[in-house]
């Protein structure tokens, strides 16, 4: 489909096409390194353009974190129902292991998808500036400066 798209537009076109990639185009590399480093507030779905996902993975680190130190805390002090505690923070946190080990194997094709929806917005963009002007100069004539 994209190269489809593609074939519509004009070397120009092209030319902004490439730059516009070059601006929003997403890195393996940066979005492994995010992912070992602070993956645990899911700075790399972030980095990715994947909002409610990386919230997810920020609230169960967070909150995962928290009340597995609390309940830590309250067991240490002595405390009976810091073992409920304890066991939410554990349950938070294998939840976002388990999604941080999926991402290890995943992240490619995660790139990948982000840069392709980059593309394809930016096609689209191009396109309707494109259909725009072919109204204008249709409707006004030798009038219509190039865009």
């Amino acid at each position: 489909m994209s190269l489809d798209k593609k074939s519509q537009l004009s070397d120009k076109q092209l030319a902004i096409l490439e730059s516009e990639m070059q601006n929003h185009r997403k890195s393996v590399g940066l979005a492994y390194v995010l992912l070992i480093f602070l993956g645990s507030i899911g700075v790399h779905q972030f980095y990715l353009g994947k909002t409610v996902r990386g919230i997810v993975y920020l609230v169960l680190g967070i909150a995962g974190g928290v009340t597995f130190f609390s309940g830590g805390m309250a067991a240490l002090a002595g405390a009976s129902s810091a073992g409920g505690l304890g066991f939410l923070g554990i349950i938070c946190l294998t939840a976002l292991g388990i999604l941080i080990l999926i991402d290890l194997f995943t992240l490619p094709k995660q790139v990948r998808t982000a840069n392709e929806e980059a593309e394809g917005k930016i096609l689209s963009q191009l396109l309707d500036c494109r259909d725009d002007y072919l109204d204008r100069q249709a409707k006004f004539g030798s009038k219509v400066l190039a865009v």
